[in-house]
């Protein structure tokens, strides 16, 4: 799954090269309204699990991003490339109540509606939303006296508390330059419910690149 998430993140930036040459015949870049971007991102990612310590791990991943006047909407997938992360979660078939797992990616999934106070060059920006996260791949450890069945039943739990939706926040700031735009943000998620393999709120600091794709409507340039 970790090495599927990476291919299509590295598709996504490709496919951001190879639209040079469709954003070159896009209308005039004054015009700023109803735009389409693509763009890859590089981020770190703050977490804690029941395992251990808070703590920053490398990341990357890519979004969409539409805006109107001044609001727009932002999706986005990241991929947190851990190794060997560690959690401890409650499972009533072991003899101390509580099962130890690893895992190395978190995936996530996000989605915000976006406002933009001003717009010009430099552009901040803020937005609200959610999305879903999960240890991609956990495993269990110490499990060589477990049934089939017992096994089944874990690894089905296992499912349930490395995975969370949440509610998010996020603002950054963006500068355009042609038909690219580089941008900083920073993007706060809820805690998940007590008992996940998660603990907190999760935090994503990213920069990127952003490419304009062209209009996300067709639009009379006379009618500006």
């Amino acid at each position: 799954m970790s090495m599927l998430t990476r291919s299509i993140t590295l598709g996504v930036l490709a496919l951001g090269v190879g639209a040079t040459a469709l954003a070159a015949q896009q209308k005039p870049r004054g015009y700023s309204n109803y735009r389409w971007y693509i763009g890859g991102q590089g981020s770190y990612f703050n977490f804690q699990t029941t395992g251990q310590t808070r703590g920053w791990i490398p990341s990357v991943g890519g979004h969409t991003m539409i805006i109107a006047k001044r609001t727009g909407l932002l999706v986005s997938v990241d991929d947190a490339l851990g190794s060997n992360e560690v959690a401890t979660i409650a499972y009533a078939g072991s003899a101390t109540g509580t099962q130890q797992i690893t895992f190395n990616d978190v995936l996530r999934f996000s989605f915000h509606l976006m406002a933009y106070p001003w717009r010009g060059v430099v552009e901040p920006y803020i937005g609200v939303g959610g999305g879903i996260m999960y240890a991609v791949s956990p495993q269990a450890l110490n499990t060589a006296g477990y049934t089939p069945a017992e096994l089944s039943s874990l690894y089905s739990q296992i499912d349930d508390l490395t995975s969370t939706g949440f509610a998010s926040v996020v603002g950054g700031l963006q500068i355009k330059g042609g038909p690219f735009m580089i941008f900083g943000q920073y993007q706060i998620n809820s805690a998940p419910s007590r008992g996940n393999a998660f603990v907190g709120s999760t935090q994503t600091a990213s920069v990127g690149l952003r490419l304009l794709l062209g209009s996300s409507r067709d639009y009379n340039l006379d009618n500006r």
